[in-house]
């Protein structure tokens, strides 16, 4: 990371853009433009101030036959998260903070139909001088429901459950005894 555009049959990706301390350029990530609780959320990661930032996303919908019919037409997406602190942030800290995430969802899913995944994975980063291995949170999230259009906006309130449960508080917290101080 940084990484260019790469489009197959399945998947577009549309490369990194830096939008760290630019909020007004999230409008360039072409996943914004399709949600807008998405677009807020990537808007307060871009912030100077925000622990995480985003290193990539997607966000698509399809049908799933095999599903009950009621919850058959999926919105979803994910996003891919590293901390503005590369090296101080160990495995544990995330483990933390996704739980807390995890915990939020749980309280405010209502009657959605939510699944959200979590997974702990290394990144290469190439930026602010530093280049090297450190750890990534990639978010995996669907929403369920009977109709393509209440499956978008189930989605749409799952995104910001999210964005609430990765509260720069939140975040601060969870990454308590990383030697962190927040700026």
């Amino acid at each position: 990371m940084p990484y260019p555009a790469f489009h197959s049959q399945v998947r577009s990706n549309y490369g990194f853009v830096d939008v760290r301390g630019r909020p007004e350029l999230v409008g360039e990530i072409t996943e914004s433009l399709n949600s807008a609780k998405f677009e807020v959320f990537l808007k307060r990661l871009a912030s100077t101030s925000a622990p995480i930032f985003s290193v990539g996303c997607d966000l698509g919908t399809h049908c799933d036959l095999s599903l009950d019919k009621h919850l058959r037409e999926i919105a979803g997406g994910y996003l891919q998260v590293v901390s503005s602190w590369y090296t101080k942030v160990r495995p544990e800290h995330w483990a933390r903070l996704f739980n807390s995430v995890k915990h939020h969802v749980e309280q405010v899913v209502a009657t959605d139909h939510w699944k959200v995944n979590f997974e702990l994975a290394p990144v290469q980063v190439n930026l602010d001088g530093y280049n090297n291995l450190t750890g990534s949170v990639k978010i995996d999230f669907f929403a369920c429901a009977p109709s393509r259009k209440k499956a978008l906006n189930s989605r749409e309130r799952l995104i910001e459950a999210i964005d609430q449960g990765l509260s720069d508080d939140a975040i601060t917290s969870s990454f308590e005894g990383s030697g962190i101080r927040p700026a």
